[in-house]
């Protein structure tokens, strides 16, 4: 809500609850010998008569907007040769929720599109996360993903992105999320998968044990024909 809009509502409620008081004061309450004196004052009943002027005004505006408003349920993103393009309200909402769900990280609990003038798109989002995670890092991210995603399906009418962070589903400390975050600027790969046993044969080429092996270590063979022909006596073949 922009500036000028708030600071009239707020004119509008304040006239209309002093025009209401001004105007019940006479009639009810312990005080109305004293408000009716004040409805003789000229300062006072010009007051009321501008209070009551400023809530008419405004209702007469709300009542104008009820009916006159249309509820945009689409948005036009393209025209071309007397035909326009359209998106509904939505599709764009369904993207913007695939587009944060789809790595699995976080869940969108509500996502909400306005639509502004000229066809501008306003996407504000609930983001829950699936663990704990670094939200400044992750939430520069997830925007940029987002404004991606958005932009395919409305073009260069995506005005204004919000996200707001809810508490994660799981905790995380976060000593893990730094060695975690340490690691991948490292560039320390994983532990291996256990790699299968090779067993060599005398001098032939190793061979890979098979999955069907059931034994867990495999000495190679080449070591203690090495040993034991240093324990063979000189002259024996």
């Amino acid at each position: 809500m922009g500036f000028f809009k708030r600071l009239s509502l707020f004119v509008f409620g304040l006239a209309g609850l002093l025009a209401l008081a001004a105007l019940v004061l006479p009639w009810y309450g312990p005080w109305q010998d004293e408000a009716t004196a004040l409805l003789s004052v000229d300062e006072y009943y010009v007051a009321a008569q501008v209070l009551v002027a400023i809530t008419a005004f405004g209702l007469l505006v709300c009542l104008l907007r009820s009916i006159f408003t249309r509820n945009r349920k689409t948005v036009i993103v393209s025209k071309a040769d007397g035909d326009q393009v359209t998106v509904t309200r939505d599709a764009i909402a369904s993207q913007a929720t695939h587009v944060i769900e789809e790595d699995g990280t976080f869940v969108a609990r509500r996502v909400s599109v306005r639509f502004r003038k000229h066809g501008h798109v306003c996407v504000a989002a609930r983001v829950q996360p699936s663990a704990t995670v670094d939200v400044v890092e992750a939430g520069s991210e997830l925007h940029e993903r987002l404004v991606e995603g958005l932009t395919t399906i409305v073009g260069e009418n995506v005005d204004a992105v919000d996200l707001e962070f809810g508490d994660a589903v799981e905790y995380v400390p976060t000593s893990e999320i730094e060695a975690e975050a340490d690691a991948d600027a490292s560039g320390v790969d994983a532990p291996a998968a256990d790699v299968p046993a090779v067993a060599q044969d005398g001098d032939g080429p190793a061979v890979a044990a098979s999955p069907s092996d059931t034994s867990e270590i495999t000495v190679p063979m080449a070591r203690y024909n090495s040993s034991n022909a240093d324990d063979t006596p000189m002259g024996e073949e």
